[in-house]
C-alpha cells in the first residue's frame, strides 16, 4: 500500500524554501546597499545601529515563518481533500505518460498566457502608469530571475496553493459538505478564487513601495496577479502542485523573454 504523505518530501520543500529565501535575502541586501540613506534614517529613528546584513535578514524572517506554517497546513490537509503534491504524496506519482504530457502542456500554456496578459496590459496602458512602474518594465537581472523561479515559482505556490488553498477547501468542505466524502466542485472553485484574490493582495506591499495606490493601480494589481492565481489554482486542483509551480515558473520565464524582446527592439 502506498503511503499518503512523505515527511522526506516535506523536508525537501523546506530545503528548497531556504535556498529561495537566501536569494531573496541577497536581493534585499543589494537594495539596501544601493540606498544607504534609508539605513541611516532608520538608525536615527530607532537609536539603534543595525548592519545591512541584519536588516536584510530581518526582512525575510516573516516570510520564512509563513512558509513553515503553509507547509505544515498543507501537509495535514491537502491529501484529505484530494489535492496532490508529487513530492509529498507518493500516490500522486502514479500517472500515465499521456496525463503527464497533457499536464505539462497545460502548465506551459497557462503560464505563458498569464505572462502575455501581464506584460501586454502594462505596455498597452503604459501612458496611464506612473514612472516608477514603467521603470520596472526591464529584463530581470540574473539574481532576480533565479529568485523569481525559486521564490515565485516554488515558495509562493507552497504558500498560496499548498497551504492556503488546501486549507480553504478543507474548511469549506467541512462547513458545506459534511455528509460528502469529498468536497464538491464548487468548493474547489470558490477556494481557487479566494486564494487567487489573496495572492493578488499579497502583492500590495511591493506595489505600494513603488507607487501611490490609486484605484487604477489597485485594479491592475488584483487583475494581473489574480489571473495567474486562478490559472495556478486550477492546475493544482486538476493535476498537482508541481505542475502549478511549473506554470508559475513559465509565467516568469515568458515575461522575461518578452521584456528582453521589447528591450532589444527599442
Amino acid at each position: 500500500m502506498i503511503k499518503q504523505k512523505s515527511v522526506t518530501g516535506l523536508l525537501t520543500y523546506l530545503l528548497v524554501s531556504i535556498v529561495a529565501m537566501f536569494f531573496l535575502y541577497l536581493i534585499g541586501l543589494s537594495i539596501l546597499s544601493a540606498n544607504p540613506a534609508e539605513l541611516e534614517q532608520l538608525s536615527r529613528m530607532t537609536g539603534i545601529s543595525v548592519s545591512l546584513e541584519i536588516l536584510a535578514l530581518l526582512a525575510v524572517i516573516p516570510n520564512f515563518i509563513i512558509i513553515i506554517i503553509a507547509l505544515v497546513v498543507g501537509f495535514f490537509t491537502a491529501h484529505k481533500v484530494g489535492l496532490k503534491s508529487v513530492v509529498i504524496h507518493p500516490h500522486a506519482r502514479v500517472k500515465s505518460k499521456s496525463d503527464w504530457i497533457n499536464g505539462i502542456k497545460l502548465a506551459i500554456i497557462l503560464g505563458s498566457v498569464a505572462a502575455v496578459v501581464m506584460i501586454g496590459f502594462d505596455y498597452f496602458f503604459q501612458p496611464f502608469l506612473p514612472d516608477s512602474l514603467v521603470e520596472t518594465l526591464q529584463p530581470y537581472t540574473a539574481l532576480h530571475f533565479i529568485s523569481a523561479l525559486l521564490y515565485g515559482g516554488v515558495v509562493e505556490e507552497l504558500i498560496m496553493r499548498f497551504g492556503v488553498m488546501s486549507l480553504l477547501v478543507f474548511i469549506l468542505g467541512k462547513v458545506f459538505n459534511r455528509k460528502s466524502e469529498k468536497p464538491t466542485n464548487w468548493v474547489f472553485i470558490l477556494a481557487i478564487f479566494i486564494s487567487a484574490f489573496m495572492f493578488a493582495l499579497g502583492h500590495y506591499s511591493a506595489t505600494a513601495q513603488m507607487t501611490e495606490m490609486t484605484a487604477f493601480i489597485w485594479f491592475r494589481m488584483i487583475l494581473l496577479n489574480g489571473i495567474g492565481g486562478l490559472f495556478f489554482g486550477w492546475i493544482y486542483w486538476k493535476h498537482n502542485l508541481e505542475l502549478a509551480m511549473l506554470a508559475h515558473m513559465f509565467a516568469h520565464i515568458v515575461m522575461n523573454l518578452l521584456l528582453l524582446i521589447i528591450y532589444f527592439s527599442l
